[in-house]
């Protein structure tokens, strides 16, 4: 009978105790491990071979390290608002790096990363002492489809509070919606000697009484609107004064309970509209104030009082040459324009020259309370 040698693998001898395996079946058990009894052939030992060469090694500290950084990167860091974001921060040298992330991209999102919009100025007047906004390079405020409450108060360069208006604290700060149509704010701003402030695709509606949309005041104001309107307040739609200076780009001043616009100092209206608001559609007054307004698609029409009104040496400009004073200001309540003590009213007759013409201008007079 033919004897059959068994190894015992422990030991490294045969079951005499002789010798070692020889070479090749050692070379084998190092390869494909005790279990092989040597009779696979080449195919298969090939094949373990081929196997052997192209497996991918599973490193059990470095792979769980990498599978709590995934989650963390893509499944928490994304859902931290703002204010919880800050608090890890000093728990790690990867959640600083985290923060400094965050501060690179000079935006956050209400509600998702800010609860509020009161909560999101003052998460920016925060940032704002950490890091140096400029015009080029603001801190932007993108709010969210859906309506935001303004729940705190502003107080004016004359000591009095305004309710239900976002006290705008620092400069180099933009509020951004996603349409005037998608993104709505209950509530006012105010401005005070703050610069470079814009304002983007949403609607301010201030509905308590004496509510204005947009409060802007000091000679260091400046607040660009762009897509936004401003409806159905208290008291006017915009109010600017004290040296201050706004621009608005294709923005609606509509139904406010008083003035679309009042303006006491600078007020550039681009492709706006003033329509249906109980008092003026465009007020200007005092002595250097300045209106001017320009674009095909401006209309002032429908409101309950003067479409525009010049008051006491205020001075507004009608840059439309293409089309005619009576189809741009027509079916308001009182008079379509309306000049009183030394304003004036000035209007581009020619698109080939820049010339102003005066097509109203007021002597100066006593003021009577029932010309208001």
């Amino acid at each position: 009978m033919k004897r059959t040698r068994s190894l015992s693998f422990a030991s490294g001898t045969s079951s005499k105790g002789s010798k070692k395996p020889r070479r090749s079946v050692r070379v084998a058990l190092q390869k494909y491990g005790p279990f092989w009894n040597g009779t696979a052939d080449s195919e298969t030992i090939d094949a373990l071979e081929s196997s052997r060469q192209h497996a991918v090694h599973y490193h059990t500290k470095t792979s769980r390290l990498d599978l709590v950084q995934e989650v963390w990167e893509h499944e928490i860091i994304p859902f931290l608002n703002v204010k919880e974001l800050a608090e890890f921060r000093p728990t790690s040298k990867w959640c600083d790096e985290q923060w400094q992330e965050f501060l690179k991209r000079d935006t956050f999102r209400v509600p998702e990363q800010v609860p509020t919009i009161d909560e999101a100025m003052r998460v920016g007047l925060n940032l704002s002492k950490q890091k140096v906004f400029s015009k080029e390079k603001p801190l932007v405020v993108v709010l969210s489809e859906g309506e935001h409450e303004v729940e705190g108060s502003w107080t004016d360069s004359f000591g009095e509070v305004c309710e239900n208006t976002l006290d705008i604290t620092c400069s180099n700060i933009s509020f951004i919606g996603q349409s005037k149509e998608k993104t709505t704010v209950h509530g006012g701003f105010g401005v005070l000697n703050k610069k470079n402030v814009i304002v983007k695709s949403l609607t301010l509606t201030n509905q308590i009484q004496d509510g204005t949309g947009l409060v802007v005041e000091g000679g260091e104001a400046l607040v660009e609107m762009i897509g936004v309107s401003v409806k159905e307040c208290g008291d006017a739609g915009l109010d600017v004064g004290s040296g201050a200076s706004v621009k608005a780009t294709q923005c609606e001043f509509s139904e406010n309970k008083q003035e679309g616009v009042s303006v006491g100092s600078k007020g550039i209206f681009t492709d706006c509209s003033f329509h249906h608001n109980g008092g003026q559609g465009v007020f200007a007054a005092n002595a250097g104030t300045l209106v001017e307004l320009r674009g095909e698609q401006t209309e002032i029409h429908h409101n309950g009082g003067r479409g525009i009104f010049a008051f006491s040496n205020a001075t507004i400009n009608i840059y439309i040459p293409s089309r005619s004073i009576t189809a741009l200001v027509h079916d308001n309540g009182e008079d379509d324009l309306l000049t009183y003590n030394s304003a004036k009213i000035q209007s581009q007759l020619s698109s080939s020259s820049l010339e102003l013409t005066v097509i109203q201008e007021a002597a100066p007079e006593e003021l009577n309370e029932e010309d208001l």
